[in-house]
């Protein structure tokens, strides 16, 4: 059987993507090989397919063993034999697998590197007393320290080609820079690999970045537009998943949580309720997503910041596998990124320090951009793209811009004067004039002080990252960053550049183009009947066929078995399977409607409608609150509240900031009336979106609750939106 006859046959198409059938070819040749292809792009079918071909077994390595599951059901599926080893299978159903290993039963083995390697293992051994033909390290950027999800379990793997000379070894991943793709070959001892990288282009993805303002309510904006749809939205911490899966519920979404905190069997019951589809949300860390093939995730929601573009790209690809149109939504808010400065330092190793700070710095200028973020995220892994992609924010929106070259002048000018040596709130305190005991009385002398004092901090804020993007300033990478000008400043300070800003923008835009032709009422059926197969075969819908197959399906209406056969997703096994239980509502439904076969014009162009559904209301939280608030009124303080309802104390206090914005609590209970002053002050310069920032502008002097109560107070008085 030739590779391009097992394609048809054992997965449904009748074509490679990408590099995979030369992929294909160098393993077959037992060479070993390194592939970089983007999520979603068919990474795992590189070592599935020869798989199939060699006479063999297939081992292959996955860091997360709870997720291998996924992939050997589908291999299952489509009639390929595959199995995992792990430590949760009983002594019998271990010995029931060596058993077929033993009689080569089992084409594709899934193990965990420490299953491998680990100590007083004996699989290695036994391992060698088999016909192993090729071993695949999937996700392979875990074993460099400069990757974005470094596992030092997967250090192990340098031991592969010792215990394993003869056998071919491929290596994949979505996400490797070229400091990460050289540390892989090397940690791996490869030998004369032959290394593939395809285009990282999501075309069918679009991604959007907004200012994060009340990202509950923007988050059920996004969501009731999608409300039959699957989808993913990441959050930075643990608590947080919990509870805005909790919010979500309550608001009515089928949503759970899922991090690495819970336990081993709510992770597995969650997660298979998402592939199921019995639950449409899943609120994770980035504990989740890797190895999970579901094909019909629509959108990946970013509520905080990602700590790296690898990262971010990588969690981002889990939307739109079957390549239908999907959505990247990153909810940025400038605190997120201080925040993440923490988490990026190493501590011991100087260096790694560096390099985890200048990624996280990459994720940031992305989250600025006023040009396309496709391109930005292309040229980051080293691919030449276009600068109009049409088909992320920026590309979909229209800009007014104005001539900022004077604006330009007097924040170079600032720099300057200060000798580049303060970073970007100093510069912009100085150049608004201000009377903070923080601005040095030498640099109050300079004429420049207070040029800018009629442009608003917010303002100043972005024309300065706007300079950054633009290379007329730059921001140095050490533990203070500071202002600094480049080559290109003293062009604008002599007046030879012009520099233009973006004044407003209009409303996005979107240019979707029509969605095909296809029947609605009859994808309604076909899902209904996959499901039902689903629930028999015991695995997830999207397993038996997916979303793409069933739109193809419901577009082309095929006649027969035969026309079925080039619907993408139909291989010999799942047609023989499946084929008829799933011809039969097509052919129904074409009797009824008195429609006919469209398969002469079928068209691999696939769009997807957009679906609305009424905007269901967060929940008020009011019945907690009013208890707080009467115990306040007997007399209680925060902490005697917080103790007697087994609360955090910082809860106490944004219950009672809630009756300061209805006015029934006068904000001089919580708040001494010289803070007051201080408080007004820094929400008016950096905005009340995010407590972080203030806190840390504000210093120790101020608590959280105190911060929260004012900004009631304002929101009560309408100084504030």
């Amino acid at each position: 059987m030739t590779p391009q006859q097992a394609l048809q046959k054992y997965f449904g198409y009748n074509a490679f993507r990408h590099q995979q059938e030369a992929i294909i070819q160098h393993v077959l040749n037992k060479q070993d090989v390194m592939a970089l292809m983007p999520t979603g792009g068919g990474k795992s079918l590189c070592y599935q397919l020869p798989a199939i071909l060699l006479n063999g077994l297939t081992i292959v390595i996955s860091p997360l063993i709870a997720l291998m599951k996924d992939q050997v059901d589908s291999l299952n599926v489509s009639g390929i034999p595959a199995a995992f080893l792990n430590s949760a299978q009983t002594p019998d159903e271990q010995r029931q697998l060596v058993e077929k290993l033993k009689n080569n039963q089992i084409k594709l083995l899934y193990l965990a590197p420490e299953r491998l390697f680990g100590a007083e293992n004996k699989l290695v051994p036994f391992l060698k007393t088999l016909n192993v033909v090729q071993i695949a390290i999937d996700e392979a950027h875990c074993i460099s320290q400069w990757g974005h999800d470094f596992r030092p379990e997967y250090l192990m793997l340098a031991q592969l080609k010792r215990e394993f000379p003869d056998i071919p070894v491929i290596a994949l991943t979505a996400t490797a820079d070229k400091l990460t793709q050289k540390d892989i070959l090397e940690k791996l001892n490869l030998h004369k690999p032959a290394v593939f990288v395809s285009s990282f282009n999501r075309a069918n993805i679009t991604y959007r970045v907004i200012p994060k303002k009340n990202s509950f309510k923007q988050l059920i904006s996004f969501l009731n537009e999608r409300a039959d749809e699957s989808g993913i939205i990441y959050c930075l911490s643990r608590k947080s998943t919990e509870d805005l899966a909790a919010d979500l519920k309550d608001a009515g979404f089928a949503a759970e949580a899922y991090h690495a905190g819970l336990s081993n069997e709510i992770k597995a019951k969650n997660q298979e309720a998402f592939l199921r589809d019995d639950v449409k949300i899943m609120v994770a860390t980035i504990a989740f997503g890797m190895g999970i093939n579901k094909s019909n995730v629509r959108y990946v929601v970013h509520v905080d910041l990602p700590k790296n573009i690898e990262g971010y790209y990588q969690e981002t690809g889990r939307a739109g596998r079957d390549g239908l149109p999907s959505e990247a939504l990153l909810l940025y808010s400038p605190g997120d990124a201080g925040k993440l400065q923490h988490f990026a330092r190493i501590e011991g190793n100087e260096e790694q320090s560096r390099i985890m700070l200048n990624k996280l710095n990459d994720m940031v200028k992305y989250c600025q951009l006023q040009s396309c973020r496709r391109q930005y995220l292309m040229h980051y892994f080293d691919e030449s793209f276009p600068p109009n992609c049409g088909s992320c924010d920026v590309c979909l929106t229209e800009f007014k811009r104005f001539d900022g070259t004077l604006i330009a002048q007097k924040a170079l000018s600032a720099v300057s004067r200060l000798n580049e040596r303060f970073g970007v709130n100093y510069v912009i305190d100085f150049l608004r004039g201000s009377k903070n005991e923080k601005i040095r009385e030498e640099h109050k002398q300079i004429k420049t002080y207070g040029i800018g004092a009629d442009i608003s901090k917010v303002d100043w804020q972005r024309y300065i990252r706007e300079l950054i993007t633009m290379n007329y300033l730059q921001v140095t990478d050490d533990g203070y960053p500071i202002l600094k000008l480049t080559d290109q400043s003293s062009l604008i300070l002599k007046g030879l550049q012009k520099v233009e800003f973006i004044e407003t923008q209009t409303t996005e835009e979107h240019h979707t183009e029509a969605a095909p032709p296809h029947e609605a009422e009859l994808l309604s059926r076909l899902k209904n009947v996959r499901r039902d197969i689903a629930e028999l075969e015991n695995v997830p819908a999207y397993i038996i066929v997916s979303d793409a197959t069933l739109l193809e399906m419901a577009t082309y209406l095929p006649q027969s078995l035969d026309e079925l056969r080039l619907i993408s997703g139909f291989g010999d096994i799942k047609l023989a399977r499946y084929g008829r239980e799933l011809l039969h509502p097509v052919k129904d439904y074409c009797k009824e409607k008195g429609l006919e076969s469209k398969i002469a014009y079928k068209s691999p162009k696939r769009e997807r409608k957009t679906k609305t559904e009424k905007t269901r209301a967060p929940r008020s939280g009011t019945d907690t609150r009013t208890e707080t608030f009467n115990l306040y009124q007997q007399g209680k303080n925060t902490a005697e509240i917080a103790a007697a309802r087994g609360l955090s104390q910082v809860t106490i206090e944004s219950h009672l900031s809630h009756f300061i914005q209805t006015g029934q609590l006068d904000v001089s209970e919580l708040v001494h009336e010289s803070k007051l002053p201080v408080i007004v002050e820094a929400v008016e310069n950096y905005g009340a979106e995010r407590l972080a920032p203030l806190k840390e502008v504000l210093g120790d002097a101020y608590t959280y609750g105190e911060i929260k109560a004012v900004i009631s107070w304002m929101n009560l008085n309408s100084s504030i939106k």
